[in-house]
């Protein structure tokens, strides 16, 4: 090829102006992007992650609150039976439907074991009491705590889902105290 098609050739091209040759996004621009979306999708995973466990608890204190209702309602209608719910006994000597009479005792038995059985079912591992305390507010799984003096209370606990920082799965309680 000759010299003078080659100039031809070149003139033939058109040069782009500078402002255009530095225009779109280099390598390091992109990954900064990325590394930036990333990192927000990340906090907001975390975010959802916290919802979720605040739901699920809040789930909990619902269940416990109904459950804890429910049983107050069932000493009302049966307070010849208080003591039953304060000691229950550890098997229920008989199942009370509408079938089979019971009296107050053996009806306050069955219902108090069909409620603690319901109350595990309904939120995992819960264990429920009733008993008389004057600082209801205190007790956890496994000691509730009761002084035998003041309110009647019901006490509700259980463990939550999630964990603090010695690996120890959170304790939760929810109290009810009768009038």
């Amino acid at each position: 090829m000759s010299r003078s098609k080659t100039k031809e050739r070149a003139k033939s091209y058109k040069v782009l102006p500078p402002q255009l040759l530095n225009s779109g996004f280099s390598l390091l621009e992109v990954l900064i992007a990325t590394t930036v979306f990333s990192l927000g999708l990340a906090g907001f995973a975390g975010l959802l992650l916290s919802s979720l466990s605040g739901s699920a608890q809040a789930r909990n204190e619902g269940i416990a609150s109904m459950a804890a209702a429910s049983l107050a309602e069932q000493i009302r209608l049966n307070p010849v039976a208080l003591s039953r719910y304060l000691q229950p006994p550890e098997y229920v000597s008989r199942i009370c439907d509408g079938n089979q009479p019971c009296s107050p005792e053996q009806q306050a038995d069955f219902d108090f074991r069909l409620w603690q059985l319901e109350l595990a079912d309904r939120i995992r591992n819960a264990r429920g009491l009733v008993c008389r305390d004057g600082t209801p507010g205190d007790g956890v799984e496994g000691n509730g705590h009761c002084d035998g003096t003041g309110p009647l209370v019901i006490k509700i606990f259980w463990q939550g889902q999630s964990t603090d920082k010695n690996g120890k799965t959170s304790q939760h309680r929810f109290t009810l105290e009768l009038a």
